[in-house]
């Protein structure tokens, strides 16, 4: 059987209570004396005592512990740079202020039968605010009812990598439609016209933002965007044909540039234009998203629009602790602005001959 507290306060010859001020820091306010603190502390130590983490938080109504929430939360088990860096932020500033860190991944559809009859945003809340986490990090998609309900239901929380319209809700984001210009502005500087842009899924704020700024880009320099060039692709495990397939055109009609929304699927794709007998950059120019510590290590290195990952990460979980902590009720809204990260998956000119 496990040991109790009543086990420590029967060997101490104290009460329950005394254990209690003692093992949660209050002894001197309640005037408890050292000798009676010692052999508490000697009563612990010898029975092997460990405080239950759980009903401690309950008595204290705080857990000690942040969720970390996807959009899907499959995304914990896959490779990606993007999240690699967002865990390495949120898990330094975790232990920097003393949290533990929860990945949520319990589906809402499939919880207790009491809530069987509610949505499933109803049954999400009900899974966040059950006592296990004191505040969550939402990385969920823009239109997402997830951040409002848990705001209407008192429950801290803080959007990362996304944004909101709504002035209550706090969050931490990139401005992406300004770095789907600067992508491909870089593309049109070095003479690229035929630009493919590989936008991420349709439902993803950021990737409809990088879609926006590529579009405007092309506008300004009146550059045309046939339908076809732009491509989804929600991920680097996802069905690349249609894209590969542009470059498989007499060379006079194909592309000769790709605007990627992520680093992960413009590595991919550099790898299948790679297989296709093409050249990144005299063939192809490649620019990706993010700017991982991965793109130093491509071949070649990827060319990137950066987002400070790691440190939106961290500032995203400092600010959730001040919340928590300081009873903080004006909404923090941070847009950070991106920028270009050159490297070589560009070339210096579009130097492609139009005679191969």
């Amino acid at each position: 059987m496990p040991v109790t507290m009543r086990d420590v306060a029967l060997r101490a010859g104290v009460s329950k209570a005394t254990v209690s001020y003692v093992l949660n820091g209050r002894e001197t306010s309640m005037r408890i004396t050292d000798e009676t603190r010692t052999r508490i502390l000697d009563a612990v130590r010898e029975l092997g005592y460990h405080p239950n983490a759980l009903a401690r938080g309950l008595t204290r109504k705080e857990a000690g512990a942040i969720a970390i929430v996807m959009q899907y939360p499959s995304v914990f088990s896959g490779w990606s740079g993007f999240i690699n860096e967002l865990m390495h932020g949120v898990t330094d500033a975790a232990i920097r202020l003393g949290y533990d860190v929860m990945l949520h991944t319990r589906q809402p559809t499939s919880i207790e039968p009491l809530l069987e009859n509610g949505d499933t945003t109803t049954n999400e809340v009900a899974i966040l605010t059950d006592g296990r986490v004191d505040g969550a990090l939402l990385l969920r998609d823009t239109d997402d009812p997830l951040g409002q309900a848990l705001e209407a239901a008192g429950f801290p929380s803080i959007l990362i990598f996304s944004h909101s319209n709504n002035p209550n809700l706090w969050y931490v984001d990139c401005d992406n439609r300004q770095g789907g210009e600067i992508a491909t502005q870089h593309l049109i500087s070095l003479g690229h016209t035929k630009i493919v842009h590989l936008c991420g899924p349709h439902v993803s704020g950021p990737a409809r933002d990088r879609k926006i700024g590529f579009l405007c880009a092309m506008d300004k320099a009146n550059l045309e965007v046939p339908q076809h060039y732009i491509v989804e692709i929600p991920s680097r495990l996802s069905d690349y044909t249609k894209a590969v397939d542009l470059f498989n055109a007499p060379v006079k009609d194909r592309p000769t540039a790709v605007f990627a929304w992520s680093d992960d699927v413009a590595i991919m794709m550099m790898s299948l234009l790679k297989r296709e007998g093409l050249k990144v950059p005299d063939d192809v120019a490649v620019i990706g998203f993010d700017s991982t510590a991965l793109c130093d290590h491509t071949d070649p290195p990827l060319t990137s629009v950066r987002q400070p990952i790691y440190d939106m990460a961290d500032t995203a979980f400092t600010l959730l602790v001040s919340r928590l902590t300081c009873n903080t009720s004006t909404p923090t809204q941070l847009r950070v602005s991106p920028e270009l990260n050159v490297r070589d998956s560009c070339g210096s000119t579009n130097i492609r001959k139009e005679t191969r």
